[in-house]
């Protein structure tokens, strides 16, 4: 045993030298080598050369100016296996400083924080340079945890050690983690808030978030803000939706129409997104707010949809929201430009830009997305993945697969259950067992006994990713606990949860990760929403999605203008948290929830 050990530690040791070696093989042209791998070549010179205290101590400083290069693999092959045992402050708090990069460069915010946190009494005895480096980190690791109030904080206690050119984008980073904490947690933080600097941030966070359904309001509110805070460092350079929050409201649209299907297959959805969208507009007009005028078309009454389209233009539309119709939204893209704003609630399948056409609807693909980089982010690296057999499914699913693949994950096996093959065959391919059940018919078959067997399924799986409706989800989470896999996560898109809390039957469900809308998460005190509860208690959760849907449409009118020009501001809406891509696509950011007790819970 004691040769073994020696021979792999030699192994190892040689293995070592040579990569440090390698570095030397070629000569190095000086003349063309930057002052940086000048620098980087004396440190393996050195790392060589020297005994195992200081050899450490030169890895730890490679490593360290790496990072800085943003060469986060080299830096990461040079400090494996180091131990930290005896060394001085300035290394140890350096290696705490190059673990956390490493792992912000695989977006793992929790690793950095832990490195950090480590050693964060000897970070503390650093210079200047070094402390704004680490509190920078912070952020960075609290926003991919999701701990947007927490990032926030930590940019507002950096920001008087910024110059003026670093103080623009921490206060932009800054912004954009504030408009992603909720409402109450806002309050309750102003209220225990000691800082002025904090407080004059949250006050106005709260005025974005608290009176986001009112333009006008939302400018008295703003202008309170400024008379209170005249000092106050955003005073200066407000947030740009701040900043143009007048000129919002000056040249808003006046003349409305919306072209919705109010009639056939699809005027359920039609008539949800038409009523979520008045029910805004009747909450603004109980505030005071100045008002469009709003005409609504059915758009399931007219044959000839283009010519609708181009005389609604003629009548004087200033903004138009619709149609509903995928294969309306793909007119109106095949056309260069549009000389009015629409505003489509669907998407058309490719992504060609048209001047002056927005799209935006409850997107299931970007759904799957951001399922993928949610399981990316909790360091999980392989996934069976569950549809339906449908196009619906598949385009899901491929969404899903090509973005788990270019975060880095591996898809392990995709099986599909239709109404001809059961929850229990698909399961049975994803995890193999179907396999397992062969192998063991053929012993039987060779000894000519019954054996007594119990299938096995496939060990390597992080997750699996299950697109399924809440009748159909109900049944895969049993099945695959009968399948032995009940231990495994689950994670899923908004279609597994019905809208309506049904405890009794959604116990099966229980464990289950998915993403959701704020509205149904987070907006039980929005007016609004408690308008539309009372109004259509009936159909208020299983068309919940579909009202907010209206309610963002109201949003994102007077507003579009301001998220297409800079490509960089968000709208905190009630379908999610609102971005627009370069297509003109309005991309959804939603909330977690997860089933417990047969009950929904945003994840925290």
């Amino acid at each position: 045993m004691y040769k073994h050990t020696s021979r792999l530690l030699i192994f190892i040791a040689l293995l070592y030298q040579l990569l440090l070696a390698g570095c030397t093989t070629t000569p190095l042209d000086s003349s063309s080598v930057s002052s940086t791998e000048r620098r980087l070549e004396q440190l393996y010179q050195l790392a060589k050369n020297s005994d195992a205290y200081h050899s450490r101590i030169y890895r730890i400083e490679a490593a360290d100016l790496l990072t800085q290069q943003q060469r986060y693999e080299e830096a990461a092959t040079i400090i494996k296996g180091l131990t930290l045992e005896g060394l001085p402050v300035n290394s140890r708090a350096s290696y705490a400083i190059v673990t956390a990069e490493v792992a912000l460069s695989h977006f793992d915010g929790e690793t950095a924080l832990s490195a950090l946190n480590q050693q964060s009494e000897l970070i503390l005895q650093l210079g200047q340079p070094a402390q704004l480096r680490t509190s920078k980190l912070r952020a960075r690791s609290f926003d991919l945890q999701e701990r947007y109030l927490d990032s926030a904080r930590e940019r507002i206690h950096l920001a008087p050690l910024l110059n003026a050119e670093e103080k623009v984008i921490n206060e932009k980073a800054l912004w954009a983690s504030l408009i992603k904490t909720p409402v109450e947690h806002l309050q309750e933080a102003a209220t225990q808030s000691r800082s002025s600097d904090e407080q004059g941030w949250l006050a106005l966070a709260l005025v974005a978030q608290a009176n986001r359904d009112n333009l006008d309001k939302q400018l008295t509110a703003l202008q309170r803000w400024q008379q209170r805070w005249p000092l106050h460092p955003a005073a200066s350079r407000l947030p740009e939706e701040m900043a143009l929050l007048s000129q919002i409201i000056t040249e808003r649209p006046s003349n409305i129409v919306l072209m919705l299907p109010l009639q056939g297959k699809n005027a359920l959805a039609g008539k949800a997104i038409r009523d979520g969208f008045l029910a805004s507009y009747y909450a603004a007009h109980k505030a005071g707010d100045q008002l469009p005028s709003v005409r609504i078309i059915d758009t399931a009454a007219h044959a000839d949809f283009t010519t609708l389209y181009d005389k609604t233009v003629e009548q004087g539309a200033d903004f138009i929201i619709g149609p509903l119709e995928k294969q309306y939204v793909q007119t109106l893209q095949s056309r260069r430009s549009l000389s009015t704003p629409t505003l489509a609630l669907n998407y058309a399948d490719t992504s060609n830009k048209t001047k002056q056409l927005y799209q935006f609807g409850l997107s299931a693909e970007d759904e799957a997305r951001q399922v993928a980089q949610k399981a990316w982010l909790s360091d999980y690296k392989t996934s069976l993945v569950l549809t339906p057999g449908s196009g619906w499914g598949q385009r899901i699913a491929n969404a899903y697969h090509d973005e788990w693949l270019k975060q880095g994950g591996t898809v392990l096996e995709s099986s599909y259950f239709d109404n001809e093959k059961s929850y229990s065959n698909a399961i049975e391919e994803l995890f193999d067992i179907d396999s397992s059940k062969q192998r063991a018919k053929r012993i039987q078959t060779v000894i000519a006994k019954n054996i007594e067997f119990t299938p096995r399924r496939r060990n390597d799986v992080d997750f699996i990713f299950v697109v399924a409706t809440p009748q159909q989800a109900r049944q895969i989470k049993p099945t695959l606990a009968f399948h032995f896999a009940g231990n495994i996560p689950v994670y899923a898109t908004s279609h597994i949860y019905s809208g309506t809390a049904s405890p009794l039957l959604d116990r099966d469900l229980d464990g289950v990760t998915f993403t959701e809308t704020p509205w149904l998460l987070s907006h039980q005190k929005n007016p609004v929403k408690n308008a539309i509860d009372n109004t259509w208690p009936a159909s208020a959760g299983r068309l919940g999605r579909l009202y907010a849907l209206g309610v963002d449409a109201y949003q994102l009118y007077p507003r579009i203008q301001l998220l297409s020009d800079t490509g960089q501001n968000q709208l905190s809406g009630a379908t999610g948290m609102l971005t627009l891509d370069d297509s003109g696509r309005v991309v959804r950011e939603l909330q977690w929830a997860q089933i417990k007790s047969g009950n929904i819970h945003p994840l925290e």
